[in-house]
């Protein structure tokens, strides 16, 4: 007969009679653990005696003792991919029937003995690799020599799986307790998949404060026979009002984005099963340290990795957890057929970042508490309402309980509303701290208003949105620096100070010299004129000058002609200003040195513009900088804590699209303006 393999083969059925019949264990032993280790550790001594081929060694397996001994013997020992073989043709089987993703462990009804914060840290991804890495390889390929014509391996093609997707996937089902988990190139494409599930003709009911994005995905369910409605599901009455024998999924968040509604998983889960639905939730916002879904009967976790598993704002990727085999052997099949997985560079960083998940949110966590407290003093002079679930807030104390029976905190993200959208617009504008961006759980803080920008495209959703909403996503800075920032901005927000010219600390360091100094002789009589010398005093006035000067310099010697360019633009601009006061007679007169300087001051310095023109101005090669300029940071005072030093800081201030991280620069060269140029990089 043939046997079904549940454990571990992922529903894939072969002919028993392809393996030695003593080694095969019943598919109904009980589902106690050590039931379930000896079927494990048959699974896999029946794999290295049918890649063996040994017939004398199956013979020795016959005797009842013999075989109790070996399985004893093989408890514990690591499943070794590399030996597992899917002979599908000499088998009989069908290639349909193949697993559809690598196999691991079934973490269902795994329960970790180890605290939280050990969770995210005390895991091999790679056990059986004969070098025994720290850290789980990227396997940067897309594909796997194979051992036959008529044989498969563990892996094939990267889409269908690859090792290093294989080590997140097993860590994330750990530790939300998941049967199984996919990793995919995004979150949005996590959610496609789980609607994916559904068909022409099913019901799927969906939360009215989901976030922007999957509220657009979900409705073009319509197109394909799906009946789409929207449901407070915080309110379970409304939603057993809009269940129908139908509905065979219901989606939700808690805390939803960005309204902050608590819903109560575990009473929606078992209103969801007693009609014959699933429960799927995105639990982006309470990520497995915080909450687990799953152990309150939700079917389906899913998850925009991009967020707290990322925790840096430096890759993209989204989970999708389930609690059911069948279910996920659809997804695989989903995942593969379409080709949306994560891939190997991205997975690795997010291996990289649960490693430090517990302890980023831990420490957002309770920055948060203390920033949601600050904002409260503000109530209701210019902060109306602060969402956020602690008892100092506006969270009402039915939807608190419920939040802390099933998570292990508050979150990091707070949402307030100030009563005036120009206010909440002035009070984002004026942070320097915090980043304004669409997205929430990095290290660094971040702010935005949610009508205005990640929600904006969803027109029928922001007309429900306070459009002075603003969301606050807390990172791991000192908390001390982010009140300072909030309290500023709030005050510039009202009027009562004049913001002080500071740039939202965004790494420019326009006050500090630069260095290397350049000893090149001037091209001309013109640009000298423009040249402060280095002797020049050390109090801020004059380092500003000086690092004008620079700057001013640097642009002139781009061309021979650029300064006369200059000169003349000037000239007929302040023409044209004196004209407009009425001064026509007005002489036209060159910038003096110390007005070229002045207008300098404050522009950011543009590494793109600088050219080394080394042999037109009579340079040694060897006087050229031997490091790109940069500031000099010897007088630099600080003004922030420590803890915010380490996190504010832009890398690349004069990249043109500013990106929240500083680029990879994969490239061993830079190309050159021209044969007798250098620019500020090279080798």
């Amino acid at each position: 007969p043939n046997l079904q393999r549940v454990e571990l083969f992922q529903g894939m059925v072969m002919e028993a009679s392809s393996l030695p019949a003593v080694l095969v264990l019943d598919a109904e032993l009980s589902k106690d653990l050590e039931s379930r280790r000896l079927q494990n550790a048959a699974w896999r001594l029946s794999a290295k005696v049918a890649e063996a081929g040994s017939r004398e060694r199956s013979e020795e397996r016959d005797q009842p003792s013999s075989h109790l001994r070996s399985l004893h013997d093989a408890i514990g020992d690591s499943l070794d991919f590399t030996a597992v073989r899917y002979a599908w043709q000499s088998t009989g089987c069908q290639y349909d029937d193949l697993p559809t993703f690598p196999i691991r462990p079934d973490f269902a009804t795994f329960r970790n003995a180890l605290k939280p914060a050990s969770e995210c840290v005390v895991f091999d991804g790679c056990p059986e690799d004969p070098y025994h890495p720290s850290n789980t390889p990227i396997y940067q390929t897309a594909t796997f020599v194979q051992p036959s014509a008529s044989e498969f391996g563990p892996y094939d093609y990267t889409r269908s799986g690859n090792p290093t997707r294989t080590a997140l996937e097993k860590h994330v089902a750990m530790l939300e307790q998941a049967s199984a988990a996919f990793a995919f190139a995004s979150g949005m494409a996590a959610l496609h998949t789980v609607t994916r599930l559904l068909r022409a003709g099913d019901g799927l009911l969906v939360s009215d404060h989901i976030c922007g994005g999957i509220r657009h995905l979900v409705k073009d369910c319509g197109r394909s026979g799906v009946d789409v409605k929207f449901v407070d599901t915080a309110d379970l009455e409304a939603v057993k009002r809009a269940l129908t024998p139908k509905t065979r999924l219901i989606h939700t968040e808690s805390p939803s984005n960005p309204l902050m509604r608590i819903t109560d998983l575990k009473a929606l889960a078992d209103l969801a099963h007693e009609h014959g639905a699933m429960l799927s939730v995105d639990s982006t916002m309470t990520p497995p340290v915080i909450c687990k879904p799953m152990t309150l009967g939700v079917d389906i976790v899913v998850h925009s990795a991009t967020k707290f598993f990322s925790g840096h704002a430096d890759c993209m990727g989204g989970f999708v957890c389930v609690r059911e085999q069948e279910v996920a052997k659809r997804v695989a099949f989903v995942q593969n057929a379409e080709g949306t997985s994560c891939s190997p560079m991205e997975c690795f960083l997010f291996l990289r970042g649960i490693k430090t998940l517990y302890l980023r949110v831990q420490r957002a966590q309770e920055n948060a508490i203390q920033v949601a407290t600050f904002l409260m003093k503000y109530r209701p002079q210019y902060i109306k309402d602060v969402f956020f679930p602690i008892k100092a807030c506006n969270t009402d104390a039915e939807s608190l309980a419920v939040h802390e029976s099933q998570c292990r905190g508050p979150g990091c993200v707070i949402v307030l509303t100030t009563g005036s959208m120009e206010f909440s617009q002035r009070l984002v504008d004026a942070c320097r701290i915090f980043r304004t961006t669409v997205s929430y759980g990095s290290v660094n803080s971040l702010i935005g208003m949610p009508a205005t920008m990640s929600h904006a495209s969803t027109s029928d959703q922001t007309s429900v949105l306070p459009a002075d909403l603003v969301r606050l996503s807390i990172g791991i800075e000192s908390f001390h620096d982010l009140i300072a920032d909030l309290e500023q901005a709030i005050k510039v927000a009202a009027d009562e100070v004049v913001p002080d010219g500071n740039d939202k600390f965004d790494s420019t360091f326009d006050d500090l010299p630069v260095l290397p100094r350049m000893s090149t002789p001037p091209l001309n009589e013109d640009t000298a004129a423009l040249l402060i010398k280095t002797k020049s005093g050390n109090d801020i006035d004059s380092r500003r000058l000086e690092n004008a000067g620079w700057r001013t310099w640097a642009k002139a010697r781009q061309s021979d002609s650029e300064l006369d360019v200059s000169k003349d633009t000037t000239t007929k601009e302040t023409t044209s200003q004196n004209s407009s006061e009425g001064d026509d007679e007005q002489p036209r007169q060159a910038p003096s040195k110390l007005q070229s300087l002045q207008t300098a001051i404050g522009a950011r310095l543009d590494f793109n513009g600088i050219r080394f023109r080394w042999q037109a101005s009579g340079d040694m090669y060897n006087e050229l900088p031997t490091f790109p300029i940069r500031p000099n940071f010897a007088t630099f005072e600080n003004q922030l804590q420590p803890a915010s030093q380490c996190v504010v800081f832009d890398g690349c201030p004069e990249d043109p699209v500013h990106p929240s991280n500083t680029p990879v620069y994969m490239t061993a060269t830079f190309n050159q303006p021209s044969a007798f140029e250098f620019g500020p990089y090279d080798y």
